[in-house]
């Protein structure tokens, strides 16, 4: 026999999806504060996964995804799917289970990496961002504005020089480490995330395990040796003239320069 959902559990789905899908209405549609509203729009499909299952939760998801494509379009409601319900899914699983902090927050990550890669290649094919992220000519474009509007503020030629090479370089760092920096918006979002469903399920009686304190944080010594041998890697690449190396060395520095600057 099919198993019946109970009428209160439907009206409840359903609330928590029209919840879902207005939250991430606020955080295209209001600058500033739809950034800091985007942190809750997994938390009712977190709910849905503890209260009810992940099956249940999974069909609210969806819910939320056509609400949205009938109020912003097709793209925006494509985008609370993959950019919310994967992690909120992911995360209410994991909790639910009595996954530990640990491996709630690498399978979170891994979750928001798919996402996110989702999300780009969605980009690249509707959006055209390749163009946008790697095409000389389009970066050149941006340089020349962002240089324009600070002519416009006084700056001198000395100075604009120096901005332009400073500019230049720093997309041309940005566009080889573009890898390194989705893996950490990924861990970031993913404990962001998690840390503010805490603080909230907690006022509801839900026990979620916590991050120790910010102080007793303390860097593995496999930190230092991954940051060396992306140096070792970038020093083979630039000797023998091997891109990828290169390249895979400046990821993993950019990765471990921000890790070590979190822990001080």
């Amino acid at each position: 026999m099919t198993e019946q959902i109970p009428t209160k559990s439907i009206v409840e789905g359903a609330f928590l999806a029209a919840i879902t899908a207005v939250l991430f209405i606020i955080s295209i549609y209001i600058p500033l504060l739809g950034t800091l509203v985007s942190f809750l729009c997994p938390l009712p499909i977190i709910i849905l996964c503890l209260r009810h299952s992940v099956k249940f939760a999974i069909i609210s998801t969806f819910i939320s995804g056509i609400l949205v494509t009938i109020l912003a379009g097709p793209l925006q409601g494509l985008m609370v799917l993959l950019g919310f319900g994967i992690l909120g899914l992911t995360l209410g699983f994991g909790i639910k289970k009595g996954l530990s902090l640990t491996d709630i927050i690498i399978i979170g990550s891994i979750a928001s990496l798919v996402s996110k890669g989702l999300i780009l290649l969605i980009g690249f094919w509707v959006l055209d961002l390749n163009t946008v992220l790697f095409d000389i000519e389009e970066l050149d474009k941006i340089i020349t504005q962002s240089l324009n509007f600070y002519s416009n503020m006084g700056l001198s030629s000395e100075q604009l020089a120096t901005l332009k090479d400073s500019l230049t370089q720093t997309i041309s760092i940005v566009k080889i480490a573009f890898p390194g920096m989705i893996i950490l918006a990924s861990i970031f979002d993913t404990i962001l995330n998690y840390w503010v469903a805490h603080l909230i399920l907690k006022r509801f009686g839900y026990k979620l395990a916590n991050f120790t304190s910010f102080s007793s944080w303390r860097a593995s010594k496999s930190f230092f040796w991954s940051y060396l041998l992306g140096m070792v890697l970038i020093i083979l690449g630039t000797t023998y003239n091997i891109p990828l190396l290169n390249k895979i060395g400046i990821n993993i520095q950019v990765f471990f320069a921000v890790v070590f600057l979190i822990y001080g």
